[in-house]
């Protein structure tokens, strides 16, 4: 029963900082799990990439939004590896606190959706309700849950109190909805070959065919890299006086946030290289290096969106975001003629 546990962290869940919360998240999970394709634990390239959740979406009116990723990456990698997975989620505070206490119970270390802005532990005041973290013990009593958060090195005490309010958050970019994950351990992974083809044919799905909502200031894809390229010279007069936050903001999302390019565009890079390897595939490996520059193009890009002075920073940058448009078709491309060879080989 919750409560009588100690008020400490899970024993033997291991834990390590992340460059992503989530696969950092899915990376100590799946570890606990004993969930890999080798004595080593899946890294976190390994798990970006084998969710196939590579993608990019753009908001483009008087602000600039940029995210490099499928929001549904958590179980699109349970998919592509073959894991018995559900995503719950449910406006219900109480039920969702039931389905995580069951989990608990049960002594499932598990994956939650929670706003960054709403965890006591944080300090960062941004709201961000995709922030992914794994629950690994809870003190009824004391009132605490303990969490591993991939900021932080060490497990971290939540108040219950607070995580609720995280869970619950309506903030940006959408409702948390006390979203979790139920893991349970397959009898069989799926052959990783099969498994990194399935993911590398999701981004390319995704970059050449995106889902369209409707929206004129809303693109995908690689249409969201062409439309940001094809409106840059007229963002000074949609922003306004403004063009200086807006370039700042959007620097952050690409850089410290990861969310507009740069560090899903690593990890990708990481996964590549790794499965090039795995599939001995040279046109594979030829994209992991196009991916690479296409990483450091995106950090570039919001390096010179730093420039203290809007006008010049908009003009520098502007040969970064040529550059990364160009790269982007480029990447697209190189996977597809990666998948067309496999496919051939296959046939």
């Amino acid at each position: 029963m919750i409560g009588v546990a100690p008020q400490q962290p899970l024993d033997g869940f291991r834990h390590r900082v992340a460059a992503h919360c989530a696969s950092g998240a899915l990376r100590d999970l799946l570890e606990h799990h004993r969930v890999s394709y080798s004595p080593e634990p899946l890294s976190e390239g390994a798990i970006f990439g084998l969710s196939g959740a590579l993608d990019l979406h753009l908001r483009l009116d008087a602000e600039v939004e940029l995210d490099g990723r499928a929001p549904s990456l958590e179980i699109d990698l349970c998919r592509n590896l073959g894991l018995r997975a559900q995503w719950c989620a449910t406006d219900d505070s109480g039920n969702g606190w039931e389905q995580l206490r069951r989990e608990l119970d049960a002594g499932n270390p598990t994956l939650l959706r929670a706003d960054v802005g709403e965890l006591d532990y944080h300090d960062d005041p941004r709201h961000d309700t995709r922030h992914a973290i794994v629950a690994t013990s809870c003190d009824v009593q004391a009132g605490v849950v303990w969490v591993a958060d991939g900021h932080f090195a060490d497990p971290q005490r939540c108040t219950l109190s607070s995580l609720a309010a995280a869970r619950a958050s309506r903030g940006w970019p959408e409702p948390a909805r006390h979203g979790l994950l139920r893991l349970r351990h397959p009898d069989r992974l799926a052959d990783p070959r099969s498994a990194a083809g399935a993911a590398l044919a999701r981004v390319v799905r995704s970059m050449r065919r995106p889902a369209r909502d409707g929206h004129s200031y809303e693109r995908g894809g690689l249409a969201a890299i062409d439309a940001l390229a094809g409106a840059w010279a007229q963002l000074p007069e949609l922003a306004g006086p403004r063009l200086g936050d807006t370039l700042a903001e959007l620097s952050f999302r690409v850089r410290d946030g990861g969310n507009g390019g740069a560090l899903y565009r690593s990890l990708q890079a990481r996964f590549e290289h790794d499965a090039a390897a795995l599939l001995g595939s040279a046109q594979l490996g030829r994209a992991a290096l196009i991916c690479d520059d296409l990483a450091d193009a995106w950090r570039a890009f919001a390096a010179a969106l730093r420039d203290e002075d809007a006008t010049r920073a908009h003009t520098v940058s502007r040969p970064w975001l040529d550059r990364i448009r160009a790269l982007e078709h480029r990447h697209v491309e190189s996977l597809e003629e990666h998948l067309g060879v496999r496919r051939a080989a296959l046939a």
